[in-house]
């Protein structure tokens, strides 16, 4: 049984376990004679009243896209700035890290895939604001907010307000991402973010979509566009035994890289 919503799309909904949900409407849709063209990450998904994007954080209300879970974390961490991981960016500082759930890839080896593979309706959350994400760094003394432990890009237009009033009381922002994120809306989030570690999980074009259901190109593309905007830029490369540890693709990959 799905729950009633409000009449008002851009407000509060329960959840199927009784939480209130939040719903902001997205900065990156189209309206089109097929549905709601969500334009935020290479996936396009085309949406029709109700029925909610791969993410599984946006859905289709009167002919409008809007983000499930807006100010709803379900993850709230300080960590250090290490574990995001960030090497060379304000070492041994401390980050508030936030997350809400949902992913638009479906690794088959996700670590939180607890909270990436399922919606806001499905997990615990808090009742966190923009506002109030930044009154919580200030508080505790983090020179940073991470948006982190799923996918960021799911939760675009949280991140992107948080990601200004942070940037206005001299908070660093911290995205650590699949890079499946289209141009526009990365150029846009870029001014203001700092810095960036990109999860670049194979270079093979086969592997990214046997695995993770992606493509390897829009990665590769996010890459060029963080070095263009200069954005701090550190990468992560997961070796899975037998999967991705081929000699040769690492060669193919520094040498891109480099």
């Amino acid at each position: 049984m799905q729950p009633k919503q409000p009449s008002n799309p851009n407000g509060r909904t329960p959840s199927l376990s009784g939480q209130q949900i939040s719903l902001k409407e997205s900065p990156f849709y189209e309206s089109t004679s097929k549905g709601v063209h969500c334009l935020i990450c290479p996936n396009n998904c085309v949406l029709r009243e109700g029925i909610k994007g791969i993410c599984r954080t946006h859905v289709a209300r009167e002919n409008k896209l809007y983000m499930i879970g807006y100010g709803n974390p379900c993850s709230v961490h300080i960590d250090p700035i290490e574990k995001k991981p960030l090497f060379h960016y304000l070492p041994a500082s401390a980050c508030l890290s936030i997350a809400t759930s949902g992913c638009n890839l479906a690794c088959q080896n996700c670590q939180n895939w607890e909270i990436s593979q399922r919606g806001p309706e499905a997990t615990d959350n808090h009742d966190l604001y923009p506002q109030q994400v930044v009154e919580a760094a200030v508080k505790h003394g983090c020179q940073s907010i991470a948006y982190t432990y799923t996918e960021p890009t799911v939760f675009y237009k949280y991140m992107l307000d948080t990601a200004v009033i942070a940037r206005s009381r001299g908070i660093r922002n911290l995205m650590i991402s699949n890079g499946y994120i289209n141009e526009k809306p990365l150029r846009e989030l870029s001014k203001t973010l700092d810095a960036a570690n990109i999860d670049l999980k194979s270079f093979s074009a086969e592997t990214y979509e046997k695995l993770f259901r992606g493509r390897l190109q829009p990665v590769l593309d996010t890459l060029l566009v963080l070095r263009e905007e200069e954005v701090w830029l550190e990468i992560t490369n997961l070796l899975i035994p037998g999967l991705t540890d081929q000699p040769d693709l690492l060669r193919q990959m520094c040498g891109w890289l480099v």
